[in-house]
């Protein structure tokens, strides 16, 4: 078991666990879409870019999306589940 100091698992663990589940479950997503077309339906919600100009020498942009569909939620289930196991 990954332990911290107090004595739980780690966060970061989990963290890239959950990232792993994200990419492998919309990869396999759309490996099996031919077949399973069901598994390839989702949802996603962005945050549009918004850029902060820093006196003509830096601009930063911020922003975020998000496709979630069922083959991406069953790869953070068995991330998590995985992470349960450790």
């Amino acid at each position: 078991m990954i332990l911290g100091r107090s004595g739980r698992a780690h966060w970061l663990v989990l963290v890239i666990l959950l990232l792993i589940g994200f990419i492998f479950g919309t990869i396999l997503g759309q490996i099996l879409r031919p077949y399973l077309p069901f598994m390839a339906v989702g949802a996603s919600a962005n945050m549009t870019p918004q850029t902060l100009h820093l006196a003509d020498a830096f601009s930063l942009t911020f922003g975020f999306k998000v496709n979630l569909n069922l083959a991406t939620i069953l790869g953070v289930a068995v991330a998590f589940f995985i992470y349960r196991r450790l």
